[in-house]
């Protein structure tokens, strides 16, 4: 028999599924629309089509346990999503219970940010530093937390909400409501914003000739990659603000190694340099001890690769 655990990732739009090794190889990968409006066990049992359909395609495969990473608030011992935003409805669900009884293995759930830290810490850009924390940037800015080599979850399971640290009292709205939070910076809103602001006063930025309304941090790595001065611009003041932020973790945490991910992350070395630079700056730690900032290896496949290697905790 074939030994796998399945890794299962949960957003509001799309899940992603897959089948990986104790070695942390994908030998399987799916994606189907969540539909979560449908109600948890209509979800549910669409993860489980998924996962059956292969066991029958493989009569040799044998599922030991099952990880999943929900985008909301989790209570990892008791096996409940509480809430989630993108999730209407969905409050106190026993997912785990709900799976289990569909899977016939042992289930684990967790918040997405932590499931995506631990797959990078067990086989990603993370591997190797028992002190490390993952930062994914996009539309909003999450991280999850591994401190002496396991997630740390905090006293109510809402640990590594990063995002949400405030580095400028009178800042910009940020979309929780407050002012002035690493997101509202950092994050897609906080990146078009800036966009806006610097074009009032640049006349030559290939970003004139977007729709603004419509502007991507991919729009905008393209440009900075071809050279435009004021797409690097914003990307180096976004690295400046994460730097800011990251330099708080690391004198309170005493973290080693810090990965990047998401899709703001693709701008690579127009966030990450700036951002390094600001954390060598101000983090307490120098030379051997500075910590590093690098981008994530495992891409979109973090969650599944990490929700796998939660399972793999359980048996």
């Amino acid at each position: 028999m074939k030994e796998i655990f399945c890794g299962i990732d949960l957003g509001g739009t799309t899940v992603n599924i897959g089948l990986v090794t104790n070695n942390g190889d994908l030998i399987q990968q799916h994606k189907i629309p969540s539909g979560v409006i449908d109600g948890v066990d209509a979800v549910v049992d669409r993860i489980a089509k998924v996962v059956h359909n292969w066991q029958i395609q493989d009569d040799q495969l044998l599922i030991r346990a099952a990880g999943i990473g929900v985008a909301g608030l989790v209570d990892t011992h008791r096996g409940i999503l509480r809430e989630a935003t993108n999730f209407p409805g969905w409050i106190n669900v026993p997912i785990v219970t709900k799976l289990h009884s569909k899977l016939d293995c042992p289930v684990i759930v967790d918040n997405d940010a932590n499931v995506a830290a631990l797959g990078e810490y067990s086989f990603g850009a993370g591997k190797g530093y028992d002190h490390m924390m993952m930062v994914t940037l996009g539309t909003g800015v999450g991280a999850g937390l591994i401190l002496n080599g396991q997630i740390y979850r905090g006293a109510y399971g809402a640990a590594g909400e990063f995002g949400h640290i405030t580095i400028q009292k009178d800042g910009p709205v940020c979309g929780c409501g407050r002012r002035g939070c690493i997101e509202a910076f950092v994050g897609t809103n906080g990146l078009v914003r800036n966009v806006r602001q610097r074009l009032s006063s640049n006349m030559t930025s290939t970003l004139r000739t977007y729709n603004l309304d419509k502007l991507t941090p991919k729009d905008i790595y393209q440009e900075a990659v071809a050279g435009d001065e004021l797409a690097r611009l914003v990307f180096s003041d976004a690295g400046e603000n994460l730097g800011y932020g990251l330099g708080s973790v690391v004198n309170l945490l005493n973290i080693q190694h810090i990965v990047i991910g998401g899709g703001v992350a693709e701008a690579g070395k127009f966030i990450i340099d700036s951002a390094q630079k600001i954390l060598n700056e101000f983090a307490l730690n120098n030379g051997d001890q500075s910590a590093r900032i690098v981008k994530a290896k495992l891409g979109e496949l973090a969650g599944i690769v990490g929700a796998a290697s939660l399972a793999m905790a359980l048996v």
